[in-house]
């Protein structure tokens, strides 16, 4: 009977285990790198140059680093990001930094709808590809809809805005995974062990 108990709570220190797993297995990326999410001053391609480095998968997560009512985010489609019109977003973010998870593949077009910001190069085109980053469930691509606003705009403007603060660290291009990612699977990997040799010494 105790050996049957043993069996049954080690399956379940198992499963609890791959669910601490899975939910770090996700990819982290700061839009922009240490750049962050801004007007790019010294080169208009910063965005399309960090995306070239990166393979971005189903589940990975996008941070766009800004300061709230200097720069915004919205999701629009590939006519309006090539035109760098937002009146009919998909999404919107206004608050930041905004968090958003890559939940269904192909392309995805971002841009700053703060006037004049998009047209000097504040904007990004970004590819999910079809291999889902381990733990992550693909999803449909969501249909066009209404756009829903994460925050208002801010007072006396007429077109909502937000900006990115820049990080301590020296301006690059180069993608910039969060070191939280890896330290949180370092952590995931050594709570799986400790789960299993302590259910293994208890009740085996």
């Amino acid at each position: 009977m105790a050996a049957v108990r043993g069996q049954v709570l080690v399956a379940l220190g198992t499963c609890l285990a791959l669910a601490v797993l899975q939910s770090v297995a996700a990819t982290t990326y700061t839009v922009g790198g240490s750049t962050g999410w801004t007007i790019p001053t010294s080169n208009t391609k910063l965005y399309s140059d960090w995306v070239k480095a990166t393979t971005f998968k189903l589940g990975d997560i996008l941070v766009f680093k800004f300061a709230t009512n200097v720069h915004d985010v919205y999701r629009v489609s590939k006519a309006d990001y090539d035109k760098c019109v937002s009146t009919s977003a998909l999404e919107k973010y206004q608050t930041g930094p905004a968090t958003i998870t890559l939940n269904s593949t192909g392309h995805h077009y971002y841009i700053c709808a703060v006037p004049g910001h998009c047209s000097a190069g504040q904007k990004v085109s970004i590819k999910v590809s079809t291999a889902a980053a381990p733990g992550s469930s693909p999803s449909p691509a969501p249909a066009s809809s209404p756009a829903t606003t994460v925050s208002s705009p801010a007072p006396g403007s007429s077109t909502p805005s937000a900006t990115t603060p820049t990080s301590a660290n020296a301006p690059g291009t180069s993608a910039s995974k969060s070191d939280a990612s890896h330290s949180a699977s370092s952590s995931a990997a050594a709570i799986f062990m400790a789960i299993l040799f302590g259910f293994a010494t208890l009740f085996l």
